[in-house]
Protein backbone atom coordinates (compact mmCIF):
# COMPACT_ATOMS: atom_id res chain seq x y z
CA UNK A 1 0.00 0.00 0.00
CA UNK A 2 1.59 3.11 -1.04
CA UNK A 3 2.45 6.27 1.82
CA UNK A 4 -0.29 8.28 2.02
CA UNK A 5 1.09 12.26 0.57
CA UNK A 6 -0.11 14.07 3.26
CA UNK A 7 0.71 13.24 6.58
CA UNK A 8 -1.52 11.75 9.15
CA UNK A 9 -0.81 14.16 11.91
CA UNK A 10 1.29 17.50 12.48
CA UNK A 11 2.90 18.45 15.54
CA UNK A 12 0.39 20.89 16.10
CA UNK A 13 -2.61 18.50 15.38
CA UNK A 14 -0.93 16.52 18.52
CA UNK A 15 -0.45 19.25 20.47
CA UNK A 16 -4.01 20.88 20.29
CA UNK A 17 -5.44 17.53 20.78
CA UNK A 18 -3.06 17.01 24.10
CA UNK A 19 -4.17 20.52 25.45
CA UNK A 20 -7.67 19.61 24.93
CA UNK A 21 -7.07 16.71 26.93
CA UNK A 22 -4.87 18.48 29.62
CA UNK A 23 -8.51 21.23 29.56
CA UNK A 24 -10.98 17.97 30.42
CA UNK A 25 -8.58 15.82 32.77
CA UNK A 26 -6.33 18.11 34.08
CA UNK A 27 -3.72 15.68 33.13
CA UNK A 28 -1.03 14.39 30.06
CA UNK A 29 -1.37 10.89 29.24
CA UNK A 30 0.22 9.86 25.69
CA UNK A 31 -1.83 6.39 25.69
CA UNK A 32 -4.97 8.35 26.05
CA UNK A 33 -3.62 11.21 23.55
CA UNK A 34 -2.90 8.78 21.27
CA UNK A 35 -6.49 6.53 21.42
CA UNK A 36 -7.86 10.15 21.10
CA UNK A 37 -6.02 10.63 17.70
CA UNK A 38 -6.42 6.89 16.73
CA UNK A 39 -2.80 6.51 16.18
CA UNK A 40 -0.17 4.19 18.20
CA UNK A 41 2.20 5.95 21.05
CA UNK A 42 4.84 5.14 18.34
CA UNK A 43 3.19 7.74 15.96
CA UNK A 44 3.46 10.38 18.80
CA UNK A 45 7.11 10.13 19.91
CA UNK A 46 7.97 9.96 15.50
CA UNK A 47 6.49 13.75 15.71
CA UNK A 48 7.83 14.36 19.79
CA UNK A 49 10.77 12.15 19.98
CA UNK A 50 11.10 13.14 24.10
CA UNK A 51 7.80 12.07 23.99
CA UNK A 52 5.90 13.78 27.29
CA UNK A 53 8.28 16.95 27.97
CA UNK A 54 8.39 17.42 23.93
CA UNK A 55 4.46 17.46 24.10
CA UNK A 56 4.02 20.27 26.39
CA UNK A 57 6.65 22.24 24.91
CA UNK A 58 4.59 22.22 22.01
CA UNK A 59 1.26 23.43 24.09
CA UNK A 60 3.48 26.42 25.40
CA UNK A 61 4.54 26.68 21.93
CA UNK A 62 0.54 26.59 20.29
CA UNK A 63 -0.27 28.91 23.50
CA UNK A 64 2.28 31.51 23.21
CA UNK A 65 1.63 31.85 19.44
CA UNK A 66 -1.68 33.17 20.70
CA UNK A 67 0.25 36.40 21.91
CA UNK A 68 3.26 36.62 19.58
CA UNK A 69 1.51 38.89 17.26
CA UNK A 70 3.79 41.68 17.25
CA UNK A 71 4.02 44.32 19.85
CA UNK A 72 5.28 47.86 18.69
CA UNK A 73 9.20 48.03 20.08
CA UNK A 74 8.77 51.94 20.40
CA UNK A 75 6.36 51.79 23.33
CA UNK A 76 7.68 52.55 26.80
CA UNK A 77 9.05 49.59 28.87
CA UNK A 78 5.83 50.05 30.39
CA UNK A 79 3.64 49.95 27.88
CA UNK A 80 5.41 46.63 26.55
CA UNK A 81 5.07 44.93 29.26
CA UNK A 82 1.75 45.65 30.55
CA UNK A 83 0.68 44.73 26.77
CA UNK A 84 2.53 41.60 26.74
CA UNK A 85 0.85 40.53 30.26
CA UNK A 86 -2.40 41.30 29.21
CA UNK A 87 -1.96 38.95 26.44
CA UNK A 88 0.23 36.19 28.63
CA UNK A 89 -2.26 36.11 31.13
CA UNK A 90 -5.26 35.94 28.13
CA UNK A 91 -3.74 32.63 26.34
CA UNK A 92 -3.54 31.04 29.65
CA UNK A 93 -6.45 32.38 31.93
CA UNK A 94 -8.06 29.90 29.05
CA UNK A 95 -5.64 26.69 30.24
CA UNK A 96 -5.63 26.81 33.39
CA UNK A 97 -4.84 22.88 33.80
CA UNK A 98 -1.65 23.21 31.35
CA UNK A 99 -0.43 25.86 33.75
CA UNK A 100 1.41 23.55 36.24
CA UNK A 101 2.59 20.56 33.69
CA UNK A 102 4.47 24.20 32.39
CA UNK A 103 6.42 25.26 35.12
CA UNK A 104 7.67 21.93 35.89
CA UNK A 105 10.06 21.79 33.06
CA UNK A 106 12.64 24.19 31.03
CA UNK A 107 10.99 26.68 28.84
CA UNK A 108 12.55 25.49 25.69
CA UNK A 109 9.63 26.29 22.63
CA UNK A 110 11.37 28.65 20.13
CA UNK A 111 8.04 30.44 20.03
CA UNK A 112 8.10 30.67 23.90
CA UNK A 113 11.83 31.85 24.22
CA UNK A 114 11.33 34.52 21.03
CA UNK A 115 8.59 35.65 23.33
CA UNK A 116 10.51 36.03 26.43
CA UNK A 117 13.97 37.26 24.55
CA UNK A 118 11.47 40.24 23.15
CA UNK A 119 9.84 41.47 26.47
CA UNK A 120 14.33 40.81 27.74
CA UNK A 121 15.28 42.98 25.32
CA UNK A 122 12.66 45.92 25.90
CA UNK A 123 13.25 45.60 29.73
CA UNK A 124 17.63 45.78 28.72
CA UNK A 125 16.84 48.83 26.07
CA UNK A 126 15.21 50.60 29.28
CA UNK A 127 18.07 50.46 31.58
CA UNK A 128 17.46 46.91 33.99
CA UNK A 129 20.69 45.65 34.57
CA UNK A 130 21.76 42.55 33.58
CA UNK A 131 21.99 41.12 36.63
CA UNK A 132 18.31 41.90 37.30
CA UNK A 133 16.66 41.17 34.34
CA UNK A 134 16.27 37.54 34.65
CA UNK A 135 14.89 38.04 37.75
CA UNK A 136 12.48 40.59 36.36
CA UNK A 137 11.26 38.61 33.71
CA UNK A 138 11.14 35.38 36.23
CA UNK A 139 9.05 37.86 38.54
CA UNK A 140 6.71 38.92 35.88
CA UNK A 141 6.14 35.05 34.99
CA UNK A 142 5.03 34.09 38.38
CA UNK A 143 2.81 36.73 38.72
CA UNK A 144 0.96 36.47 35.73
CA UNK A 145 0.79 32.72 35.75
CA UNK A 146 -0.24 32.67 39.12
CA UNK A 147 -3.28 35.29 37.90
CA UNK A 148 -4.09 33.29 35.19
CA UNK A 149 -4.84 30.44 37.97
CA UNK A 150 -6.77 32.61 39.55
CA UNK A 151 -9.11 33.53 36.46
CA UNK A 152 -10.31 30.05 37.35
CA UNK A 153 -10.85 30.16 40.97
CA UNK A 154 -14.52 30.20 42.84
CA UNK A 155 -16.36 33.81 43.13
CA UNK A 156 -15.63 33.28 46.42
CA UNK A 157 -12.02 32.60 47.29
CA UNK A 158 -12.65 33.12 50.84
CA UNK A 159 -15.25 32.25 53.16
CA UNK A 160 -17.38 35.31 54.61
CA UNK A 161 -17.59 34.91 58.39
CA UNK A 162 -19.91 37.57 58.34
CA UNK A 163 -18.30 39.09 61.25
CA UNK A 164 -19.26 42.96 61.23
CA UNK A 165 -15.69 43.55 63.05
CA UNK A 166 -13.88 41.66 60.01
CA UNK A 167 -11.56 43.44 57.83
CA UNK A 168 -12.23 40.55 55.31
CA UNK A 169 -15.60 40.10 55.47
CA UNK A 170 -15.66 43.58 54.96
CA UNK A 171 -13.51 43.46 51.79
CA UNK A 172 -15.34 40.88 50.50
CA UNK A 173 -18.67 42.42 51.09
CA UNK A 174 -17.29 45.28 49.10
CA UNK A 175 -15.53 43.74 46.32
CA UNK A 176 -18.91 41.54 45.59
CA UNK A 177 -20.36 44.98 44.54
CA UNK A 178 -17.79 45.89 42.17
CA UNK A 179 -18.64 45.46 38.74
CA UNK A 180 -16.56 43.01 36.62
CA UNK A 181 -14.36 40.13 36.91
CA UNK A 182 -12.56 40.01 40.39
CA UNK A 183 -9.73 38.13 39.03
CA UNK A 184 -9.28 40.63 36.04
CA UNK A 185 -9.35 43.31 38.90
CA UNK A 186 -6.93 41.88 41.05
CA UNK A 187 -4.41 40.99 38.05
CA UNK A 188 -5.11 44.95 37.17
CA UNK A 189 -4.42 46.52 40.58
CA UNK A 190 -1.13 43.59 40.91
CA UNK A 191 0.07 44.50 38.19
CA UNK A 192 0.19 47.99 38.16
CA UNK A 193 1.49 47.48 41.38
CA UNK A 194 4.36 45.38 40.07
CA UNK A 195 5.10 47.47 37.54
CA UNK A 196 5.52 50.66 39.87
CA UNK A 197 8.40 48.19 42.17
CA UNK A 198 10.46 47.64 39.12
CA UNK A 199 10.82 50.94 38.11
CA UNK A 200 13.37 51.46 41.12
CA UNK A 201 15.37 48.93 39.36
CA UNK A 202 15.95 50.91 36.61
CA UNK A 203 19.89 51.84 36.47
Amino acid sequence: MPRPNVPLLSREQIAAAALSQIDETGALSLPRLAATLNVSVSSIYHHFAKGREEVIEGIRALLTREITEPLDQNLSWREYTEQWAHRYRSAFARHPHAVPLLTLQTVSSPEAVASYDALAKVLRQAGFAAEDLLHVVSVLDCFILGSALDASAPLDVWADSGDPASALSAAITATRAQPGDRSQRSFEVGLRILLAGLADLIR
